[in-house]
């Protein structure tokens, strides 16, 4: 009967599998290479702003997805994750970033320690998942060295500052930054210039 799955086994290592994959594993497969696809398109996006940066923080990162596609644009870059969860660490013990923060830009303690640390900072579909997107926002701006680059990657820029109708880009004007890319698409690029706090 086509489509219909079949338990197999290797005849090497005699491990066994379905023949095709359930399709919610096949629905994962898809949704992961959307992800991976999203994740070069933000790379090479920043590629043409941002040639050869030497520090990079990739904030709320996980397992260290992001970075890890990334690298393939910036071999030389020093990755750093930070994340709310113990997977960082899973993602340095991998070798996906170089150090791994657990906690929140916001925390008082890795703000002072990261302040001012970082020609690039990525939020990639962060912003919207924080209580206060401003606050992370401006934690953000604030680990950036004088002329670095912020990437932030969201689903639906038009609900991340909805209650003083007030877009990304114009929130990033605000903190002292050039926005670089179209400010009112769901990536945005903008560099922080040299008079932001």
């Amino acid at each position: 009967m086509p489509g219909r799955a079949v338990l197999e086994r290797c005849a090497d290592c005699r491990h066994r599998f379905w023949n095709p994959p359930p399709a919610e594993e096949r629905g994962h497969r898809v949704l992961r290479a959307g992800v991976r696809l999203r994740h070069r398109l933000a790379a090479r996006a920043l590629s043409r702003h941002c040639s050869g940066p030497e520090s990079w923080l990739d904030v709320g990162t996980g397992d260290a997805d992001f970075p890890h596609t990334a690298r393939a644009y910036f071999p030389y870059t020093s990755f750093d994750g930070l994340d709310a969860t113990p997977r960082v660490l899973r993602a340095r013990a991998a070798e996906r970033v170089e150090e791994a923060y657990v906690g929140r830009l916001t925390d008082p303690h890795i703000a002072a320690r990261l302040r001012a640390r970082y020609d690039v900072v990525s939020l990639f579909q962060h912003l919207e998942r924080l209580p206060d997107p401003r606050a992370g926002l401006r934690a953000a701006v604030s680990v950036l060295r004088p002329g670095g680059h912020l990437l932030v990657d969201v689903a639906d820029p038009r609900r991340l500052f909805p209650a003083h109708a007030v877009g990304l880009g114009a929130e990033l004007v605000a903190q002292g930054c050039t926005v670089l890319t179209g400010d009112r698409s769901h990536r945005v690029v903008a560099r922080k210039e040299a008079s932001a706090p």
